[in-house]
């Protein structure tokens, strides 16, 4: 696999050693952009920055150790964040806004965004299913497992496995207990 020039990392707000984009990647604003040690962007990736402030911290920060398929998609305002050794499954979308849609009659490409304050953090550990959708004011806790095809729209806790359209929490581990609960038996 061939992976992104060293000139090209080296306009990254930072980019860790034993890291590797593939090529066909398509990442706008790289200074916006925290890439850290050892993680593997696969092809026909897309990361896209709303809104590049000069002075703000990275809008979009990659963990260390993480491991993502090809066609990710990641569009940030504010903030997403993978903590480290996040697995993402391929043709993933990650946002912390959507587009507006309030006047008819004008493309809603051109109404702009609804929010630039949301963050998205995928905690360490966790693993987003192919075909998955993560958007909004989002955090997934440590540990986590979101199953194919799951749209994520509200917090999902540490150590649970959630799943369906919006996703919702079908097993959860108690670390307390050191048993997995299926909801209305414990702390789901």
């Amino acid at each position: 696999m061939e992976g992104i020039s060293p000139e090209f990392q080296q306009r990254f707000s930072t980019f860790g050693p034993g890291s590797l984009i593939v090529l066909k990647t398509d990442i706008n604003c790289p200074e916006k952009v925290a890439i850290g040690r050892n993680v593997l962007i696969q092809e026909n990736s897309w990361f896209t920055v709303v809104h590049p402030g000069k002075e703000e911290p990275p809008a979009i920060s990659i963990g260390d150790g993480c491991s993502c398929s090809r066609n990710l998609i990641i569009t940030a305002a504010n903030s997403v964040t993978l903590e480290d050794n996040v697995i993402v499954g391929p043709d993933v979308y990650i946002a912390d806004t959507n587009h507006q849609y309030r006047q008819i009659g004008i493309p809603i490409r051109d109404q702009w965004i609804t929010t630039a304050s949301h963050q998205v953090r995928i905690g360490a550990g966790s693993e987003l299913g192919a075909h998955c959708v993560v958007v909004g004011n989002v955090t997934i806790g440590k540990g986590c497992r979101v199953t194919p095809n799951s749209v994520v729209t509200r917090d999902l806790p540490d150590y649970c496995i959630a799943a369906g359209n919006p996703a919702r929490v079908v097993n959860a581990y108690d670390p307390e207990a050191g048993v997995w609960q299926l909801p209305g038996e414990g702390r789901c």
